[in-house]
C-alpha cells in the first residue's frame, strides 16, 4: 500500500511539473508583425505618371509573402518569399502607372461606432502592401497617393 502510495504521488508531480501553463507556451511563439518603412518620397502625383514605391519590409523570423493591391485602379501583385528562403527583411519596388481617369476627390460615409454616419470628402487613394510573416503575422502597410 505505501508503495502505490509513493508511485501515486511521484507520478502527480511529475505530470504537475511537466505541464507548462498557456503564458508559457504562449511566451515561445512568434506574436509580432512585421516592421516597415516607405522610402518613397511626396505621393502627390498627376494622372498619367509613372510612380515608383519602395517599402522596406523587416521581421524578427522571416518574411512568407506580400502583397500589393489597390482594386480601384487594378493593382495586384504577390510576390512568395519562400522561394528566397524567408528573408528577415525584403524591400518591395514596384512602378505604377495613375490612370486618366483617377479620383481628384470624393465622398465617402463613414459609420461611427454608435452607428450616426458622417460624410467626408476624400483626397487620397489608400493603396495597400500586406506583408505576412513566416508564423502568418499580418501588417497592412498603407501606401497613400493624392492625385491632383
Amino acid at each position: 500500500m505505501r508503495k502505490l502510495f509513493i508511485i501515486t504521488i511521484t507520478a502527480f508531480m511529475l505530470v504537475f511539473y511537466a505541464c507548462e501553463s498557456s503564458e508559457d507556451i504562449s511566451k515561445g511563439f512568434d506574436h509580432e508583425v512585421p516592421t516597415y518603412r516607405v522610402l518613397t518620397d511626396s505621393l502627390v502625383v498627376q494622372t498619367g505618371q509613372t510612380v515608383a514605391l519602395k517599402v522596406e519590409i523587416a521581421d524578427n523570423v522571416g518574411l512568407k509573402k506580400v502583397v500589393f493591391s489597390y482594386g480601384n485602379w487594378f493593382l495586384f501583385e504577390s510576390i512568395a518569399l519562400d522561394e528566397l528562403g524567408n528573408p528577415k527583411s525584403y524591400v518591395f519596388e514596384t512602378s505604377i502607372t495613375i490612370p486618366d481617369d483617377a479620383e481628384k476627390q470624393w465622398s465617402e460615409e463613414l459609420i461611427r461606432q454608435d452607428g450616426s454616419k458622417r460624410t467626408i470628402t476624400q483626397q487620397y487613394h489608400k493603396l495597400i502592401l500586406e506583408a505576412t510573416d513566416i508564423n502568418m503575422n499580418v501588417r497592412n502597410i498603407p501606401i497613400y497617393i493624392k492625385v491632383e
